[in-house]
């Protein structure tokens, strides 16, 4: 039995949305703000015990639906907060399901579900109570809005609502004129089939006494030893040598917490040159794995027939303390769930918070893939994890596994998320494709699903170069979260597909690269060679759809662009437009071939002054403007254009950046750096709910 899907609605930014999950792992990348924190948390408001909804938890986009809320208006409704869970039962888990099923004509192979919801608990007596209050003196309720935000555990509670799979349409939202059915016992039946367990990430590093990962790994080991492993018999050996000795006792913790050293084993852990993990007790007279007992670390590299060295754990890194912890805190939440009085729930929901935290590269890519080694001897398969990442070295082992959270805008509304399924896209692609992209971004690890925008760069110069032009000559992108693919005009079309189904904001900077046309040999040539055509496949295959120099030169700024696909991308290709350039009182309008060319083009004075020699692109005594144009040409091809990069970062800018590249540098900051910004005011809790993510 595992959980499908769920789908959560008017939860901050996740205005509504639907996850589909693995039946193992699902990973939730996105960039800052994007609701893959509140994803994971309204699973704990909803779930556990003292965590209480606030009225910032409702989506902005409620606050006025509130204040319009009229009961003797037909149809008028009070906004709730709800998640839907929908369950695969398999035969043997088909009994704990009975309440569930919607009748007798349910299809075995159709999901179950039970929805929670946060709702009014009577929508006539709040608005009565919140009239009766109006009415007394005082500034105390300025309207419903701000009469919930102090009485909202009053009005509202949860209430449990059976599923029928055929009342809802293909995106799992309700169809018109469907009701409800509710459900009395719906917390005993959420607790028999689930359980869902957080492990949260580390935020408050200078409290000690907080419980989460930077909590003293002692204390944490201490808790799992006391709740679930074996204590030592007063009869036997070990506990009477506590008196005397600390032999018999640490014997005993080196036998108990085996088993977890086993697992970080499977991890990489300890690793070569990383100290051993041992846990043993400092007698004090306290109980056993208080204070009186730690983790030490063996210190590597004792001589030989010399006693190891050992240290408290507070002397590790953070990065395997951060290892120990998730390990640690994954095996006591399966034993949690095998303890249950009520019985094993055959669906356990284990949710990671940026696992990544302190762990190298390497070792986060092994603890994704060992993930389910730390819980294999556990028999029941009902396990499934969920982490939310940045990390670009966790994600590129699969598409399938990954759910994107994209920010979206649409215009006169407040800001909210959508969730894209990339093993959809890793279906729909065709397998060079789907190949081509897993190895490009598992080689360069790139950050395409955590930035605010993509740049696709021609090639290497570009790559070195963006960051430095962005900061001379574009600085309202100096904020702003890119990233910066290198890929060519031959390869960069070979991206459309995802930047479409992620929505992406993409700017594609790529080179004309002229070539003469037939019946001519496909030769390089300047683009002003009558009847020359383009040999980049990005601006023949993707954008403008266009192979002619001569059309692609008169195209205006607009056709350039375009918004579409299934995630509703907005795209741009910036490469050379004509410039006019003047020499000894000749002038000429001419578009470079490359970056290289345009630069020295629209720099011409300046590339072709002997201080400059050394970028490579002066023409030795050229007899007219046409030599000059010539000579730049050939000289660009027999380039390092490495070198040539690298020349350039190091002196001063006293060069003017090529017209294409800042034209479409300036339409990506009109388009991404009022990403967060609201139409109008955005409450600031809206904002503070959400900056955890």
């Amino acid at each position: 039995m595992h959980l499908q899907s769920f789908a959560v609605r008017n939860f901050r930014r996740l205005r509504r949305i639907t996850v589909d999950l693995d039946d193992e792992a699902t990973i939730f990348v996105g960039a800052n703000n994007s609701g893959k924190t509140s994803a994971m948390h309204i699973f704990q408001y909803f779930l556990t015990k003292g965590v209480n909804f606030g009225i910032h938890d409702f989506s902005a986009a409620c606050w006025q639906q509130f204040n319009e809320y009229d009961p003797a208006v037909e149809g008028a409704a009070l906004p709730d907060i709800t998640l839907d869970l929908w369950f695969d039962v398999d035969e043997a888990n088909l009994h704990r399901v009975i309440d569930l099923l919607p009748d007798l004509e349910w299809e075995d192979s159709a999901p179950v579900g039970i929805r929670l919801s946060f709702d009014a608990k009577d929508p006539a007596d709040l608005n009565a109570n919140y009239l009766a209050m109006k009415d007394e003196p005082g500034q105390w309720p300025e309207d419903l809005h701000d009469y919930l935000r102090k009485r909202l555990g009053v009005e509202y509670h949860v209430v449990h609502y059976k599923l029928d799979r055929r009342q809802f349409d293909d995106q799992l939202l309700l169809k018109p004129g469907q009701t409800l059915q509710v459900l009395e016992k719906g917390t005993e039946i959420l607790r028999s089939i689930i359980k869902v367990d957080l492990l949260h990430a580390q935020r408050h590093l200078a409290d000690t006494e907080q419980r989460g990962r930077d909590e003293d790994l002692s204390r944490t080991l201490g808790r799992y030893y006391q709740s679930y492993l074996e204590k030592p018999d007063p009869a036997q050996a070990p506990l009477q040598a506590l008196a005397d000795t600390e032999v018999g006792i640490n014997k005993h913790f080196n036998k108990v917490f085996g088993p977890i050293v086993t697992r970080l084993n499977k991890l990489g852990y300890p690793g070569i040159d990383n100290p051993d993990l041992m846990v043993k007790t400092e007698l004090r007279g306290e109980t056993l794995m208080n204070t009186s007992a730690q983790v030490h670390y063996v210190v590597p590299g004792a001589p030989a027939g010399q006693p190891a060295i050992t240290l408290p754990d507070r002397y590790n890194g953070l990065g395997f303390k951060n290892l120990i912890y998730m390990v640690v805190e994954i095996v006591a939440a399966h034993e949690a769930r095998k303890q249950m009085a009520e019985g094993q729930p055959p669906v356990h929901l284990i949710m990671v918070e940026e696992p990544e935290s302190h762990l190298h590269a390497q070792l986060q890519q092994v603890f994704i893939r060992q993930l389910k080694s730390i819980i294999d001897d556990v028999e029941d398969p009902g396990t499934q994890f969920v982490l939310t990442t940045h990390s670009s070295h966790i994600v590129y082992e699969d598409f399938s596994s990954i759910r994107y959270f994209a920010r979206v805008r649409d215009k006169d509304t407040f800001r909210y998320s959508d969730v894209r399924d990339l093993s959809v896209f890793s279906d729909e692609v065709e397998a060079d494709t789907r190949k081509f992209l897993l190895q490009y971004l598992k080689l360069t690890h790139c950050d395409l699903f955590f930035a605010d925008a993509a740049i696709l760069v021609e090639g290497n110069v570009e790559r070195l170069l963006v960051p430095l032009i962005i900061a001379q000559f574009c600085d309202r992108l100096a904020t702003s979260h890119l990233t910066i693919l290198e890929l060519g005009g031959a390869f960069a079309h070979r991206f459309r597909k995802l930047v479409e189904f992620l929505g992406l904001h993409c700017l594609v900077i790529t080179d004309i690269d002229s070539i003469s046309g037939p019946p001519k040999a496909r030769e390089a040539c300047t683009t002003d060679e009558p009847g020359a055509i383009t040999a980049n496949q990005t601006l023949i295959q993707w954008l403008p759809a266009e192979e002619s120099i001569e059309k692609l030169l008169e195209l205006e700024p607009e056709k350039k662009e375009y918004r579409g696909g299934p995630g509703k991308a907005t795209v741009r290709v910036a490469y050379q437009t004509p410039h006019e350039i003047a020499w000894n009182g000749e002038k000429l309008t001419i578009a470079g071939r490359t970056f290289e060319e345009a630069l020295a083009f629209e720099n011409l004075s300046w590339s072709q002054d002997d201080a400059n020699k050394s970028l490579r692109l002066k023409v030795k005594d050229p007899a007219d403007l046409e030599a000059v144009v010539q000579g730049v040409f050939e000289r660009v091809r027999t380039l390092d254009k490495t070198k040539f990069a690298l020349t350039l970062i190091e002196r001063e800018v006293d060069w003017t950046c090529p017209s294409y590249i800042t034209e479409g540098l300036d339409w990506l900051a009109d388009e991404i750096c009022d990403l967060d910004v609201p139409p109008s005011v955005v409450p600031t809790e809206e904002v503070t709910d959400e900056s955890s993510d």
